[in-house]
């Protein structure tokens, strides 16, 4: 971490983790002590930091009247700007941020008070980069961060134009690939024109590349007149375009808490008042003015905070990827456990995250008022994702089991079937040759054992073709389940000499299924799949913005008129996103075009059974309507 102190600043915290982290990270500047209460505190405090807790048991007031000069590292949301927040559950690396940008603010607090004379005017400057650093850190847009650091930046420099460029050592995929310089954002107060995010080879050519491969901050009275020997040089061509004239710039590496550069600021045109304009050459070359060296410590400071907030805004989006990976990955491999519903979760997903913002954008009627921040849309998105997650529980013979028979009972059935026809047969051509033996076989005797022998054989074919029929998932037809019955009761001789059905038992009630393919112990089975949902997703430790997804996901399969499952709650029970889900769950099973076992429903009856699944009182009418009057199931092409 390093504090750039010679004398050791003092630490106190209300957390023993704190404590034990901070002692880890080797540090042998810091001095550190635990506390309990203000009492506990002395004005040598250098940096407090407080849990939660502490907040919520004594008044912010009591810790800084104890500790006037100290800065203080919140873990819980404070109307304070002057105090450093830290977001309670981040990972460890974000206290050592937070003690890192603690330590910044006090540096540059000794190194105003050793530059400048005018104590007030310092404390001024002091102030707005606390108050900056913490408006920095709070910010979890990436886009909007950088258009802040920007704006602030060119206030405190009183520049016409500034930009921001990050070095990448990663491509699209997270790996390392060659540096590059990224132009990520500029602002110029005197012009407008369209921009565009451009890469460059990361080289010493360009004087923000230079800067940010010697970590060199690099100040400039005009880059048209560059000093002598230098390795860089400057690009006219935009000035060149837009009749603009760059004149001073002032370039700063921007460093993380590890002392690593990743990016600069380049500031450029310093006015004596930001409302001047420079709407031309003439008038850059009257009115700027050189960035002197003693904005320059101010600047860097801005910088580092700068660095650290983008580095923690990375570090974030990284770890949403990365989860996002995770999911997407885990219903990957549940789906492909059933490969018949494969993409099943992922339109799901589409269709609820549809129909919710169906709901947002909905100006009258009940969902008029209806508000989901984006927190609340990603997880809906990912209950909707992970609502099937519990099939990994399931066995994956009655997961995929598409007919009534599994695929190794029905190919027994039908060997029986061919071992009785060869018994059939063996036996009348014996009868036959007993027969010539003893010269009694006439011609009305062979015809007479040909017509049993067909009638027999016939009738096994009658009985194949019965159970294939039964076999199928859909809806029996009249008189099935008696001639299932014969087929029971039928009795061969299997090779071990004993008697038994064509078919089993267990294969009779199996084939004795009105509807679809499964046993009552099998569809049992696999409504069980929501509680594993439940009992898997309670296992992952959650983010307080996603907390409700095992409640939302879990409740796909609930009724509005509570007879669904696993707990069969009522309509006011139910979460909304849980019965837009529902609505979305039911319609992509209907309309799937990629399960061999049935084919697509067409839309218009998709539809209609949505309608009589409202009248049922399964599903929520006006969830329904909004579905149907949007068309939300065009998200997927439909």
């Amino acid at each position: 971490m390093g504090t750039g102190y010679q004398s050791e600043l003092r630490v106190a915290t209300t957390e023993q983790k704190h404590l034990q982290l901070l002692a880890e990270s080797g540090d042998a500047g810091l001095s550190l002590c635990l506390i309990s209460s203000p009492a506990d505190l002395s004005p040598d405090l250098a940096i407090v930091i407080l849990s939660q807790q502490a907040i919520q048991a004594y008044d912010l007031a009591q810790f800084r009247a104890k500790t006037p000069n100290a800065v203080l590292i919140v873990e819980h949301p404070v109307d304070d700007p002057d105090v450093i927040l830290l977001p309670e559950g981040m990972p460890d690396v974000f206290l050592q941020n937070a003690v890192t940008r603690a330590i910044q603010q006090l540096a540059l607090q000794r190194q105003l008070e050793l530059s400048h004379g005018d104590v007030l005017q310092g404390s001024k400057q002091l102030a707005r980069i606390l108050e900056i650093g913490t408006a920095l850190s709070a910010e979890r847009d990436h886009q909007r961060l950088l258009d802040r650091i920007l704006t602030e930046a060119r206030e405190l420099a009183c520049c016409d134009a500034a930009s921001i460029f990050l070095i990448c050592r990663h491509d699209d995929q997270g790996k390392k690939s060659r540096p590059e310089l990224v132009f990520k954002l500029t602002q110029n107060d005197s012009i407008e024109f369209h921009f565009e995010e451009q890469r460059f080879e990361l080289s010493a050519g360009s004087i923000a590349g230079y800067s940010a491969l010697t970590g060199r901050v690099v100040n400039l009275d005009d880059v048209y007149h560059l000093p002598d020997r230098s390795v860089y040089k400057f690009n006219s061509a935009f000035d060149d375009s837009m009749n603009y004239r760059t004149r001073s710039m002032l370039v700063i590496p921007m460093r993380n808490h590890n002392g690593e550069v990743v990016g600069v600021i380049q500031f450029i045109n310093r006015k004596h008042s930001v409302e001047q304009k420079l709407n031309n050459p003439e008038m850059a070359l009257q009115h700027t003015i050189p960035f002197d060296e003693e904005v320059v410590p101010l600047l860097k400071a801005l910088a580092s905070q700068a660095a650290v907030a983008i580095e923690n805004n990375l570090l974030i989006e990284r770890v949403n990827m990365l989860f996002d990976g995770f999911v997407k990955a885990s219903v990957r491999a549940i789906e492909q456990r059933d490969p018949t519903t494969s993409g099943h979760s992922f339109r799901v997903a589409e269709l609820t995250c549809g129909l919710a913002q169906a709901a947002i954008d909905c100006s009258s009627g009940r969902f008029a008022n209806t508000r989901m921040c984006e927190a609340e849309l990603k997880e809906l998105r990912f209950a909707a994702l992970l609502h099937d997650f519990g099939k990994v529980g399931v066995r994956e013979h009655v997961l995929t089991k598409a007919k009534k028979l599994t695929p190794e009972a029905y190919g027994q059935f039908v060997y029986r079937i061919a071992w009785e026809k060869e018994r059939v047969r063996n036996h009348y051509l014996s009868t036959r040759l007993e027969l010539m033996k003893r010269n009694e076989l006439s011609s009305d005797k062979d015809e007479q054992l040909g017509l049993e022998e067909a009638a027999k054989l016939h009738r096994l074919n009658d009985y194949l073709q019965a159970v294939a029929d039964a076999n199928e998932p859909s809806l029996l037809a009249e008189g099935t389940f008696e001639h299932l019955k014969q087929v029971r009761e039928y009795m061969v001789q299997d090779v071990d000499g004993k008697h038994r059905g064509l078919i089993e038992e267990a294969e009779f009630q199996a084939l004795s299924v009105k509807r679809g393919s499964l046993t009552a112990d099998e569809r049992l089975e696999i409504e069980s799949h929501v509680s594993h949902t439940i009992e898997f997703l309670n296992t992952i430790p959650w983010t307080p913005e996603l907390s409700r997804v095992p409640a939302i996901a879990g409740a796909h399969h609930e009724k509005l008129n509570g007879c669904g499952y696993p707990y069969g709650l009522k309509e006011k029970d139910i979460p909304l996103g849980a019965k837009m889900m529902t609505i979305c769950d039911i319609f992509d099973a209907l309309t799937a075009t990629d399960r061999p076992y049935k084919a697509a429903v067409p839309l218009e009856r998709a539809l209609t059974i949505l309608q009589s699944e409202v009248e049922s009182g399964h599903i929520d009418v006006d969830l329904v309507r909004l579905f149907c009057e949007t068309k939300t199931y065009q998200v997927l092409g439909i």
